[in-house]
């Protein structure tokens, strides 16, 4: 569970969730495009979204991943324009719709609704910020192993062992390396024991270890 939605009051989680619909997504079935009208709010229950753009060449490229319990989709509720990027589904996946009219609902009955979803949207673009950040003043063996962190802080706390079904040349463009420079980093990790490699699956075994790697005090 997100710690914005956790930040809710009881009630307020209420309205959203029994003005939810649910969708399910088949293995790489898109749930939006970019271009697309705005169709509401999104939370991923179960499964994993992939997060794309095109590059300089019109070629595809990774920007981030969702992973269950987050929300997005709040860019374009508040610029009224179209979808920022496609929303690819890793892996087969359910997820709960809060659509447009009902937002539209919700935030007429109560206009504190807008700075509720605008901490959903500040809490990303601080995020991006520190990616950038991390991206121009890092090593690549930091940013890989802060890349891999953040899936440690949204996974829930009783796990011990972290699964990304992700390939290793997706996961390079989270971090803008090339796939043999993220092969070296990610098979350094794995060499002391921080991730275990396998076929289109990095698992992190331990995460005492990867805060290390990762400067995290």
């Amino acid at each position: 569970m997100s710690s914005w939605f956790c930040s809710l009051t009881e009630s307020q989680r209420q309205c959203l969730l029994s003005a939810s619909r649910p969708v399910n997504l088949v293995a790489r079935e898109y749930l939006f495009h970019r271009g697309d009208t705005f169709n509401g709010l999104f939370v991923l229950l179960t499964g994993s979204l992939w997060i794309s753009g095109l590059d300089s060449a019109g070629k595809e490229i990774g920007l981030t991943v969702i992973k269950p319990g987050e929300w997005f989709g709040e860019i374009a509720l508040f610029d009224g324009q179209q979808r920022t990027h496609d929303v690819l589904a890793s892996e087969p996946c359910r997820l709960l719709q809060i659509p447009s009219n009902k937002l539209n609902s919700l935030i007429a009955a109560d206009s504190e609704w807008w700075p509720r979803f605008g901490r959903l949207l500040t809490a990303k673009v601080r995020l991006l910020f520190q990616n950038i950040e991390d991206r121009s003043q890092t090593s690549a063996a930091v940013r890989v192993a802060r890349k891999l962190y953040e899936f440690v802080l949204r996974a829930p706390e009783s796990n011990t062992r972290i699964d990304i079904e992700m390939g290793q040349e997706q996961f390079g463009q989270l971090v803008s390396l090339s796939r043999q420079k993220t092969n070296q980093q990610l098979k350094y990790l794995e060499s002391q024991q921080v991730i275990a490699l396998e076929y289109g699956k990095i698992s992190i075994i331990s995460i005492s270890k990867l805060k290390r790697f990762a400067q995290i005090s």
